[in-house]
Parts: C-alpha cells; sequence; structure tokens
C-alpha cells in the first residue's frame, strides 16, 4: 500500500528566500565579528530590496535562532556554539531513523519513484552554490521521512534542518572561503538502491552516516 504524504517540496524561491540566504550568507562571513548587529535600514542599502522582504527575511531568521530582535537598537547575531551543532546533529539522526523504521515495511514503488526522481533531478545541476546543494539535500531527507506521515516529528526535523543549515555554510566557508558548492548525491542513490532491496538495516546505516556526513561506499 502507497504511503500517503503531505510533504511538498519548496521550488520556487521567493524574494525573501533570497534575502534570507543573503542576510545569512552576510552572517557567516563575518562570524569573527565579536557582537555583530544588523538593522532594517542597512540591509535594504547593502541589498538594494524594500523594508517588507527584509523585514519578513529578519523574522524568519529570529524563528530560526540565527537573529535576536533587540527593540530600537536592531538585530544581534545569535552565535552557535560546536554543542549547538552536534545537538541539532544528533536529534536529526534519532527523528530521520525513527522515520524509516516507521515507514519501511509501507514503502512501494511510488515512494521509491519519487526519491529516485529527486536524486535524478538534483544530480543534473552544475555550477551551484551551498544553499542550492544544502535545499536539494534537504528534500531528500525531508521527503524519505515524510512517508512516515508524523507531522509532529516533520516539525521538529525541519527545525533542525534549519540548524545545520547555517553549520553546513559556515563550513564550506571556512575551509574554502567561498559559497561554490557542487551536487554529490551518490549516498541518497545508494539509499534509493537499498530501499528497492528491501533491507532496513544497511538503509538505516547509510542514512546513519549520510546525516553524520562520513563517507560511504556504493
Amino acid at each position: 500500500m502507497d504511503v500517503m504524504t503531505e510533504f511538498m517540496p519548496t521550488r520556487q524561491v521567493s524574494l525573501t528566500d533570497r534575502v534570507h540566504d543573503q542576510i545569512l550568507e552576510l552572517i557567516i562571513k563575518n562570524a569573527s565579528e565579536e557582537e555583530m548587529v544588523l538593522t532594517e535600514k542597512k540591509l535594504m542599502e547593502l541589498l538594494g530590496v524594500s523594508k517588507a522582504p527584509v523585514r519578513e527575511a529578519l523574522i524568519k531568521l529570529c524563528s530560526e535562532d540565527v537573529l535576536i530582535n533587540i527593540p530600537r537598537f536592531g538585530y544581534r547575531v545569535v552565535r552557535m556554539t560546536e554543542k549547538d551543532a552536534r545537538d541539532a546533529k544528533r536529534m536529526r539522526s534519532l527523528l530521520e531513523l525513527e522515520a524509516l523504521r516507521t515507514s519501511f515495511s509501507k514503502l512501494g514503488d511510488a515512494e521509491l519513484k519519487q526519491l529516485k526522481e529527486q536524486v535524478k533531478k538534483a544530480a543534473a545541476k552544475q555550477n551551484t552554490d551551498v544553499w542550492e546543494v544544502w535545499e536539494d539535500n534537504e528534500e531528500f531527507h525531508l521527503l524519505l521521512a515524510s512517508f512516515s506521515g508524523n507531522k509532529v516529528l516533520m516539525k521538529l526535523l525541519r527545525d533542525c534542518m534549519g540548524i545545520l543549515k547555517r553549520t553546513y555554510a559556515q563550513q564550506r566557508w571556512n575551509s574554502w572561503s567561498s559559497m561554490d558548492d557542487s551536487v554529490d548525491n551518490s549516498v541518497h542513490a545508494t539509499i534509493c538502491r537499498h530501499l528497492e532491496e528491501r533491507n532496513l538495516e544497511s538503509t538505516l546505516e547509510l542514512l546513519r552516516k549520510d546525516i553524520e556526513g562520513c563517507e560511504t561506499e556504493g
């Protein structure tokens, strides 16, 4: 029996989404600053956009615990510690592995087709950046988790993904001083293959290693 899912990948990038990522990129590139404070006016001038998308992006960044709104002063950047990143990754692993265990016996051809189409679409991209690479990665993992039909789990997983998006981009910038990136979803393709082979334990192990950032063999 096919698993019903309400997961809808967000592929249309709005102006607010672009401004959100531009502000996040600004924060990442200036992470060494001790007390970074942003204002709507400064961001409007820097990004060349109107007040509405800047304000909406700032509200979203506050909801993601990237910024704190200080009335009549501005938006202060929340420092992210290594422990924060470790905790988010650990929670993400617990959530995704539980989702797979829950949905595994119910996964059918329709779900596998969705996953493989997502992998194929992402693999076709070239000359991309950290934001699009992360969005494709996030889409695969959220799609797989959505087959569990657990809305509470999905909300918590999205929150973890939001934290780790910042961590991923920061690591890329620290290592390469660049936001350019490339797609490598060979592990996702291997996960699909193991799902087709109906091997739960090997799929769980591949998924765990992918979340942890370990290299895996196909």
